[in-house]
């Protein structure tokens, strides 16, 4: 029951690592009606995305061992990717609130203005 509840989280964290990395780009915030991030606040999501994926596979390595620690990550991580996408692709309102979170990464709290001269 512990080894479920503990893969469970991996997902957990996986899925949250692959989100962050989605909503880094503006059509996927475009989706969710948030505004775009600054070029910091989407540098800082995207490392603290690339420390959730690294963390999860040295912890799933310690816990099962190098060889099924491995396969466990890349299994995880396939089916997190793969429901990010299907979240993005059907019901992107759902990833709204970690979206509107990721507002919290900008230096200024202020939004990207495209202004169309011509």
């Amino acid at each position: 029951m512990v080894t479920v509840m503990i893969y469970t989280a991996f997902g957990l964290i996986l899925f949250v690592a692959f989100a962050l990395l989605a909503l880094t780009q503006f059509p996927h915030r475009r989706a969710t009606k948030t505004p775009q991030l600054l070029p910091g606040a989407a540098l800082k999501a995207r490392l603290l995305a690339g420390l959730l994926l690294v963390g999860v596979l040295i912890m799933a390595i310690w816990r099962e061992g190098g060889g099924f620690g491995f396969l466990l990550w890349g299994s995880l991580l396939s089916l997190s990717a793969c429901a990010v996408s299907l979240i993005l692709g059907w019901w992107p309102h759902l990833l709204a609130l970690l979206a509107r979170l990721m507002l919290s990464l900008n230096s200024r709290h202020t939004t990207v203005r495209l202004d169309v001269k011509g």
